[in-house]
């Protein structure tokens, strides 16, 4: 494994037990993410760029969490998370709170 990546990974988990839930938490539209940015606040999901999924550090900007979504499918809907599941449509993949990797089925 690619050292700079183990001591990266590192200080996101020490900072990830350090630093307390909500603390510098943002609002929509603002940016997000990273190793040192800020989180979220509840309700709300860091969605970065697709199909990027902040990896090496990159940041995002929060988005709200849907609490209903239509009921729609079909193979134009179809689009795949950043965790690697397929979702029937975008509105579910964002009321799973994921970023986009990309349009359609996972591989």
């Amino acid at each position: 494994m690619n050292t700079k990546l183990v001591v990266s990974l590192a200080a996101a988990l020490v900072l990830a037990i350090l630093v307390p839930a909500g603390a510098g938490a943002v609002g929509v539209g603002k940016s997000c993410g990273g190793f040192f940015g800020p989180h979220c606040d509840a309700d709300m999901f860091c969605q970065f760029k697709a199909p990027t999924c902040g990896r090496v550090d990159l940041r995002g900007t929060c988005a709200r969490t849907p609490k209903a979504c239509p009921n729609v499918t079909g193979p134009k809907l179809v689009v795949c998370g950043c965790n690697g599941e397929t979702y029937a449509n975008d509105c579910k993949r964002q009321q799973a709170g994921v970023s986009l990797a990309h349009k359609g089925k996972c591989q």
